[in-house]
């Protein structure tokens, strides 16, 4: 039987891999015009349906297998803590991060887009009244697409909605728990390999039928999947992919109880990555080739009728086409499932030992995607007008922000919270006075400041492992 520590480093392994992926998703973000018009700074000459695809595809696994992995903690953690300790510690790690991030950078992408959108965009002083104004004004239940025009300030909890969907369902969970006795029980009998491989399967393809007849109920009933809905200014996530998370959060809490990652055989990497590679390969073909041309028409439209007032209809789509969105309906879920089960058997086969590098940025993985979002929005900016290739500016941004963030968390966020809130409330404080140019350049500094600081002490830990390593 494995050890308590390995049996939770490739578990961790995992979610610093997703982690670092949304920040690639959110990097990739400015070159997917049409698709994500709304985006603060978009690249129109460089956007590419190939990046549209990736980040099409990218959603099928980040959300769902981060909340997976979540689910897995909150039973073993309840045994250490009574319930209102874990909430409270629950709160302060995950909600406590979301206040301050929307009160420091929530707006940033709003001035961002109204400097594109506008040749006189209004100052960021408005920007900020008019974001709060905003939040103060959405009713108990709201969905993002509810505002028609893009020049408009809304009130968005931007990246951080996975933080409060994840405190509220774990909340969920643990209140619904407190009727039940927490029984002490002997070992018992763990499913085979064969079991688990089949109830995986079965769990896929109902979750695969569930959620494209989901998406067709959407569609006779015209509501758009995609915007995100807020349910009392609390708490956010996506209108359709809410049907993929919840049953996701579940399958890791029976996951847990089955002890199938702690007891149990999950199988062969190679067995869950063909079939997921099968499965992902045919969502891509089918998203590229026939519904992301659709979906591009469809947000052209949109944009347009949110920029001017001359509306135009919906495009109609072809019989065919609607097909082919049924296809890729069922192929999300499938390609899910599978995909979380490679990467845990991969990671539990190939990363399950536990070193420095890994413990390190485990230790610092929910501040990195905290942190991550406005500098990701500072640099695309920055890099709009440098004439370098999308391919090249995705690869310079993505190695200038994950270890600034890594950096920044290590020497001020994680070690001193209180001083490093302080700090970005005043920043904020300052920048309202001063503008947002100065708000840009004081991100801009502190950016180059941290990923400097990263390159050194990496160096200072590679030359020192070296050292450690020769012969005496």
């Amino acid at each position: 039987m494995e050890t308590q520590q390995n049996r939770f480093v490739y578990l961790d392994n995992i979610r610093n891999f997703l982690v670092y992926n949304v920040v690639l998703f959110h990097v990739i973000l400015m070159f997917t015009y049409p698709l994500e018009f709304f985006w603060a700074v978009i690249d129109k000459e460089g956007s590419s349906r190939i990046y549209e695809t990736a980040v099409a595809s990218m959603t099928i696994y980040l959300m769902p297998c981060l909340l997976f992995i979540a689910a897995l903690f909150i039973f073993p953690s309840l045994k250490k803590v009574t319930p209102l300790e874990y909430i409270k510690k629950r709160f302060l790690r995950l909600y406590v991060p979301v206040i301050v991030f929307l009160f420091c950078a929530g707006d940033i992408h709003y001035q961002l887009l109204l400097k594109r959108l506008n040749s006189v965009p209004p100052t960021y002083f408005e920007t900020f009244l008019n974001f709060w104004r905003a939040f103060l004004n959405i009713p108990g239940i709201y969905l993002s697409s509810s505002e028609k025009t893009l020049n408009a300030v809304t009130f968005s909890f931007q990246h951080t909605w996975f933080l409060t969907f994840l405190f509220f369902i774990t909340l969920i969970v643990v209140l619904l728990s407190l009727p039940f006795k927490r029984k002490i029980s002997g070992p018992k009998e763990v499913d085979s390999r064969g079991i688990i491989t089949s109830q995986t399967s079965l769990i896929a393809a109902a979750l695969g039928i569930f959620y494209a007849a989901t998406m067709v109920y959407y569609s006779m009933h015209g509501i758009t999947p995609g915007p995100f809905l807020i349910i009392g200014n609390v708490v956010s996530f996506p209108n359709n992919q809410v049907w993929v998370l919840f049953p996701l959060f579940l399958f890791g809490l029976y996951a847990y109880r089955k002890e199938w990652l702690t007891r149990g055989d999950i199988g062969s990497w190679k067995l869950w990555g063909t079939i997921a590679f099968v499965f992902l390969a045919l969502y891509v073909l089918l998203q590229h080739i026939v519904c992301m041309p659709a979906i591009e028409e469809m947000m052209r439209v949109a944009e347009h009728n949110r920029l001017f007032d001359n509306k135009m209809p919906r495009p109609p789509m072809s019989p065919s086409t609607q097909l082919a969105f049924l296809g890729t309906y069922l192929l999300e879920s499938l390609a899910c499932v599978f995909l979380l089960m490679f990467f845990l058997s991969f990671a539990k086969r190939f990363f399950n030992k536990p070193n420095a590098i890994t413990t390190f940025c485990s230790k610092h993985s929910i501040n990195v995607y905290v942190l991550h979002f406005a500098p990701v929005l500072v640099l695309q900016y920055t890099f709009m007008n440098v004439p370098i290739t999308p391919i090249i500016k995705i690869i310079l941004m993505t190695i200038i922000v994950i270890p600034a963030c890594l950096w920044l968390s290590h020497r001020l966020v994680y070690p001193y919270p209180k001083i490093a809130i302080g700090f970005f409330i005043a920043l904020k404080l300052v920048s309202l006075a001063a503008g947002f140019t100065f708000y840009y350049w004081a991100l801009l500094a502190l950016i180059f400041i941290s990923f400097a600081g990263a390159v050194y002490e990496s160096a200072r830990f590679m030359v020192a492992q070296k050292t450690s390593l020769k012969p005496v």
